[in-house]
């Protein structure tokens, strides 16, 4: 069998690995278009249970973490001089460099044929006959490009603007560090690598990237300069939260993330359709780096694609045998990746709206926020039931002793509510002194806001509840949508506008409703949570 992968990044690597030494008589060949040293960014993050994974399958990245790499299971936040902490996390990190260059020496030894600086077309590879070609090339896969009909790709880019950095300066673990300057909010993802170096990842939103004269930089150049006026501009910016370490470039320059998808990870191609294709990692799909790896995926996806090859027997050239085994690759992986991708959308998301929690959240409540941004708070008890407990601490020391949020007294339309869960019959909210209309009219009465069904549709659905709160709304109920925008209209209507808003539920009180509507409020998304009998 002839196996042909086109990258050279850890995932096609792995692959090629795997699936000489699963059959020693395949003959595997890696086309990388850069050198054997060659590398774009800084370090690479796993979780234990990945790790776990892996090294099942290879142990090379289990000695790369051991001999040169960092662990951690805290991670921090930092924002107005306080340091938030939430544990349970179980997390290590690699330079890249390092990881390549163990995957690239084990490759060899297992009689991989590594080519470099050969920037081949899949063209190329269709027409040399081999049995099977691995796209493994990336975000931007000229595999993914070349069949895009039968891959069916779509991409959603990003708001927010990032820019990759390394440091000096020796993070402990995972941090996230939060900075007003003079043109907006910055955020720092920083994490150690080994080798006294860390990654320094920067987001901010458009505007105050465009404020602080950071849009000058050619990003359409090739790969290689880096954007050295963003660079001194965020040394400065951040230099007394990392101690005045300077920043280290490589190939350093704004983007927007893109999520991209694609309904099909294989296909059939080439004369005679001889040749089957199969994507890879980031070739075939990509997950916002705040909740994982994009290694990390690619390298999963790697032992689960030769696995499907090892597991279907002795398959030699046998077109139906292969496009079995890549049938199994493909329902093993796309369902797993489409989850870590649905929950990498809300951490994306909150993202692009933190300077808004960062102006507006205490410290205590912009850390819980942070981190409830995919996880209820059942589930960060879980994990760190301390943190739990420090955060109820402080809400109750600002809310006259309150201890639970569910339960904490609040003023609504000239009365007050005990409690932060509230019932909607008859198109109005039944507070504690009667019935509140949710239409315009006389006396007291509120806004009843329906969320998009998609993000685009967020900016008129806060106009919305902007337009009822200057005609006179006492309230603004957000409802409808999804979860995720009916949470970002009502955040909006109430961080932006200083608006007592409802969060209304779909469903029945079941056995979460409770964790997610405390959830919501301890994190300041909501004053209150809706629940419908009307």
């Amino acid at each position: 069998m002839r196996i042909a992968v086109l990258g050279g990044g850890p995932g096609g690597l792995l692959a090629a690995l795997l699936a000489r030494r699963g059959d020693p008589r395949r003959e595997v060949t890696v086309f990388e278009r850069n050198r054997a040293g060659d590398t774009f960014g800084f370090g690479v993050v796993f979780s234990d249970a990945t790790l776990d994974g892996i090294d099942a399958a290879d142990p090379v990245l289990r000695r790369a973490l051991a001999t040169r790499g960092v662990h951690w299971d805290p991670i921090e936040v930092r924002l107005r001089g306080e340091r938030w902490r939430f544990g349970g996390n179980g997390m290590a990190a690699v330079a890249r460099r390092t990881l390549l260059a163990l995957l690239q020496q084990r490759a060899a030894q297992a009689g991989v044929d590594l080519r470099f600086s050969s920037a081949v077309q899949p063209d190329d590879l269709l027409e040399a006959g081999y049995d099977l070609v691995i796209g493994a090339d990336g975000a931007n896969s000229q595999m993914r490009a070349r069949f895009a009909e039968a891959f069916g790709p779509s991409v959603v880019t990003a708001t927010a603007k990032f820019i990759w950095f390394g440091t000096t300066y020796p993070f402990g673990g995972l941090t996230f560090v939060h900075e007003q300057g003079p043109h907006g909010v910055f955020a720092v993802h920083g994490y150690p690598i080994g080798n006294g170096v860390s990654t320094f990842i920067v987001e901010t939103d458009e505007r105050s990237w465009r404020e602080a004269g950071l849009d000058a930089f050619d990003v359409s150049q090739p790969p290689g300069p880096s954007d050295q006026v963003t660079q001194a501009y965020l040394e400065k910016l951040f230099a007394t939260q990392i101690d005045g370490c300077p920043l280290l470039v490589n190939n350093s320059r704004w983007g927007n993330f893109r999520t991209w998808r694609t309904q099909r990870w294989r296909h059939r191609e080439g004369p005679f359709n001889r040749t089957a294709v199969a994507l890879l990692g980031d070739a075939a799909h990509t997950a916002h780096f705040s909740v994982g790896s994009g290694t990390k995926m690619a390298m999963e996806d790697a032992i689960a694609l030769v696995a499907a090859l090892d597991g279907a027997g002795t398959v030699a050239t046998d077109p139906d045998g292969i496009d079995a085994a890549l049938a199994v690759y493909e329902a093993e992986r796309h369902g797993q990746v489409a989850r870590i991708q649905d929950a990498a959308r809300p951490s994306l998301s909150w993202w692009e709206h933190f300077g808004r929690s960062y102006r507006c959240l205490p410290p205590w409540q912009f850390a819980f926020h942070f981190f409830s941004r995919s996880l209820p708070e059942s589930k960060l008890r879980q994990r760190d039931a301390a943190f739990v407990e420090s955060v109820h601490r402080a809400w109750a020391a600002a809310h006259g002793g309150a201890t639970d949020p569910l339960r904490t007294p609040i003023d609504v339309a000239g009365g007050t509510q005990p409690g932060r869960i509230v019932t909607l019959v008859d198109g109005a909210a039944r507070l504690t002194d009667g019935p509140l209309p949710l239409r315009p009219g006389p006396g007291h009465w509120g806004a009843r806001i329906t969320a998009p069904d998609t993000e685009t549709g967020l900016g008129e659905a806060q106009q919305t509840a902007a337009r009822a709160l200057a005609a006179g709304a006492c309230l603004v109920a957000v409802e409808g949508g999804t979860a995720l925008t009916r949470r970002l209209v009502c955040e909006a209507a109430r961080l932006e506008h200083g608006a007592v808003t409802m969060l209304v539920e779909d469903g029945s009180r079941d056995s979460t409703f409770e964790d997610r509507a405390r959830t919501a409020v301890l994190s300041g998304r909501t004053d209150l949570v809706g629940t419908r009998n009307d």
